[in-house]
């Protein structure tokens, strides 16, 4: 019998807490080939089928509830209809690895153990918040008997099931946390990560931008050392990027969130009041359910999306947003349909030789 993935469970947390409890021998082959370093994005799958999540949908039901992938997704443009782009189809991308802290609130562990039995890791705790939303404590990054960090090189994740010089951490001592800006970064993170809807970017930024300017200390605040770039310039020419774009029908390239939550925190208080202000600005709020069956199929003068319809067991092909203008970025092909081809463009001399595709897009599975 596979075990169930728990609430807010991390997919690295998941897999060990199963290869512990029922043996590396006894175990699934999917957790027994499971990696230790990174998780790309066929691992993503392979657990989403062991609990029963089929296809597109089940790959970006796993990411948007077990790993923290919504920090970056919530905020979406409003002219993509998929969740996770083409990710699903194969585009590299690392959603975790052993190298990343894990941690744990003790409060939570206690009250797990009490209530199933035994805890589990949670996401918001293995990433950079210090406080537990829930609790108010400060969250344990090394382990409390020996200082050994929750990492490669440190402890690995059995020991949440397993001891450490005999102790338990349900037992750890706790930390009232006093930082009240890392409690309400707790908080915000907690709600974007429990998000059920999508906010569009273009509005998260509008906002952002109207607010941002009129505070200076905030606007001229470098967000990221490493560029150097103050946060009312980052967001700004964010602003006007996907602003051309949604004219153009042309998706923008993908851009790091760090900087919007880094302003939402500089200048809410709640997380709900910016949400308000956000849905005024007037862009559809999308709830994210709806996007986790379709993927992008390609990139070409216009971005071309596939849902999976697992009742006809079948993809449907849509191009909601077909461009405006032209790159001359043609995909020749050896079959045209009227329906759906974008006509051919008119050219002197000798013409290209249409390839058949190499890679056919996954089948569906159908419901029985």
């Amino acid at each position: 019998m596979i075990l169930a993935i728990q609430p807010e469970e991390t997919v690295r947390s998941f897999v060990a807490r199963t290869l512990f409890i029922k043996g590396k021998h006894s175990s699934e082959e999917v957790f027994r080939k499971f990696p230790k370093n990174c998780i790309l994005s066929t691992d993503i799958l392979s657990i989403a089928g062991t609990q029963g999540w089929i296809g597109c949908y089940g790959f970006n039901k796993i990411l948007h509830k077990h790993t923290d992938y919504p920090l970056k997704e919530i905020f979406k443009n409003i002219q993509d209809i998929s969740y996770s782009r083409d990710e699903y189809i194969g585009r590299p991308n690392l959603y975790s690895s052993d190298s990343t802290q894990a941690g744990f609130c003790p409060v939570c562990v206690a009250e797990d153990v009490e209530r199933l039995g035994f805890s589990f890791w949670r996401r918001a705790h293995c990433c950079e918040l210090k406080v537990c939303a829930e609790h108010n404590v400060e969250l344990v990054k090394r382990c409390p008997y020996c200082d050994k960090p929750f990492r490669h090189g440190g402890h690995d994740l059995n020991v949440m099931w397993a001891t450490c010089e005999g102790q338990q951490f349900k037992d750890s001592s706790v930390m009232l946390n006093a930082d009240q800006f890392e409690l309400k970064k707790a908080q915000f993170f907690a709600e974007i990560l429990s998000a059920t809807y999508h906010l569009s970017e273009e509005a998260v930024l509008a906002v952002l931008n109207e607010k941002v300017h009129q505070n200076d200390k905030l606007k001229l605040k470098i967000w990221n050392s490493r560029y150097n770039q103050p946060l009312g310039y980052t967001i700004k020419r964010r602003l006007e990027i996907v602003q051309e774009a949604r004219s153009r029908n042309r998706l923008p390239h993908g851009e790091t969130t760090d900087f919007i939550i880094q302003a939402i925190l500089g200048v809410y208080e709640r997380f709900a009041d910016f949400v308000i202000d956000v849905k005024s600005y007037g862009d559809e709020v999308r709830p994210v359910e709806t996007l986790w069956s379709t993927y992008i199929a390609g990139h070409q003068e216009s971005t071309h999306f596939v849902e999976e319809n697992y009742d006809q067991g079948l993809g449907v092909w849509c191009c909601p947003f077909p461009a405006r203008d032209f790159l001359r970025m043609w995909d020749w092909r050896p079959v045209y349909y009227p329906c759906c081809s974008f006509e051919r463009p008119k050219r002197k001399g000798p013409q290209p030789r249409p390839e058949l595709v190499k890679k056919a897009p996954p089948g569906v599975y159908r419901r029985k």
